[in-house]
C-alpha cells in the first residue's frame, strides 16, 4: 500500500462533522483496516452522512421512498446485536454490518428503516467466501440455479462449521427471486458471486420485518452517480430480488446526499476532488 494513498490522520481524512462518529467506531473496534485510505468507503460513508441534521436525514429517506415525520436516528456499521442470522461462534466473531442505518416514523406511525450500503470506488459487491473455499464439498449446490442453489439444507455457506448454522435462508424463504438470463446468468447459485453481500443485508431487512421491528425497510445502494460498474451490479440485484410487501431496493447517489449538506456539498467536494464524480456546484 503506497503511503501516498493514505491520509495522515482522521483530521485530514474526515469532515469535522464526521470525526465524532469515527471516534465512536474506533472505541467500538469497528474501524476498517484501510479507513485512512484516500478511497476508503467507510470514510466516504461517514463524510456523506454524518453532516446531515435531522431535517436532512428525513430528506434522504424521502429520496428512497420513505416518508418520515419523526426525528431520524443514524447508526454507522450496524449489526444485529442478538446475532439472529447465526453468524458468530467460537471460530468467528464476524457479523454482517450495514454501513449506515437511518430510522424514523411516518406520519401514520409506520416504522421506517433504510439499510444503506455505501460504495466509493469498488466495482462489485462481495462474493460468497464459501463458494471459493477449498473445503467446499458441495460445489454441486453452488452450480445449481436458485437462491442457495435451491438446496439451502445442503449449502456449504449455511452449514454448521463450528459456529452453528447460518440462518440467512430462514429469513429469506418465501420472498420472490428471479434467476438471471442471458449473459448475466452464471449458471449457478443466485448469490454465489456478487449478490452475496447484499443478500445478507436483505436477510437483516426481512428479519426486522418479521420481528415487527420495522413496517417498511429499504435496502439502499449509495455510490457516485458516475460509477457505472457498481450501478450495473445494482441493476442485477434489483432484477434478482423483486420487491415484496414491506421491503424495497432503492438507489441513492452520493451527489444527492452531498447536496443535502448544510454547505451544499462544497466541503466534501474539496475532500474528494476526483474529476469522475459530479459533485453539486458550489
Amino acid at each position: 500500500m503506497s503511503p501516498l494513498a493514505l491520509h495522515a490522520s482522521p483530521e485530514e481524512a474526515l469532515l469535522p462533522e464526521a470525526r465524532p462518529a469515527f471516534a465512536d467506531l474506533k472505541a467500538s473496534e469497528l474501524v476498517h483496516r484501510w479507513a485512512m485510505h484516500r478511497r476508503s468507503s467507510q470514510a466516504f460513508a461517514l463524510n456523506l452522512f454524518a453532516p446531515l441534521d435531522d431535517e436532512q436525514r428525513r430528506a434522504a429517506l424521502a429520496l428512497v421512498g420513505l416518508d418520515v415525520s419523526s426525528e431520524v436516528t443514524i447508526d454507522f456499521e450496524h449489526s444485529d446485536p442478538e446475532d439472529r442470522l447465526g453468524e458468530t461462534g467460537p471460530k468467528s466473531r464476524h457479523r454482517t454490518q450495514v454501513d449506515v442505518v437511518l430510522r424514523g416514523t411516518s406520519p401514520e406511525g409506520e416504522r421506517m428503516v433504510a439499510l444503506i450500503e455505501v460504495k466509493f470506488t469498488e466495482t462489485d459487491f462481495g462474493h460468497c467466501s464459501a463458494y471459493e473455499n477449498p473445503a467446499n464439498d458441495r460445489r454441486d449446490v453452488c452450480g445449481s440455479a436458485g437462491l442457495f442453489g435451491g438446496q439451502p439444507g445442503a449449502c456449504f455457506q449455511l452449514a454448521d462449521h463450528g459456529n452453528g448454522r447460518r440462518l440467512y435462508h430462514d429469513h429469506l424463504a418465501g420472498i420472490p427471486v428471479e434467476q438471471p438470463s442471458g449473459p448475466q446468468d452464471s449458471g449457478g447459485c443466485l448469490v454465489r458471486e456478487s449478490l452475496s453481500q447484499p443478500m445478507r443485508s436483505l436477510a437483516l431487512a426481512h428479519l426486522a420485518l418479521a420481528a415487527k421491528e420495522a413496517d417498511r425497510v429499504a435496502y439502499v445502494l449509495c455510490a457516485p452517480a458516475s460509477h457505472p460498474t457498481i450501478w450495473r451490479r445494482f441493476a442485477e440485484l434489483q432484477a434478482a430480488f423483486p420487491d415484496p410487501q414491506g421491503r424495497t431496493i432503492r438507489a441513492l447517489t452520493a451527489e444527492q446526499v452531498a447536496g443535502l449538506h448544510p454547505d451544499g456539498g462544497t466541503g466534501i467536494a474539496a475532500l474528494y476532488p476526483f474529476d469522475e464524480f459530479h459533485w453539486p456546484a458550489p
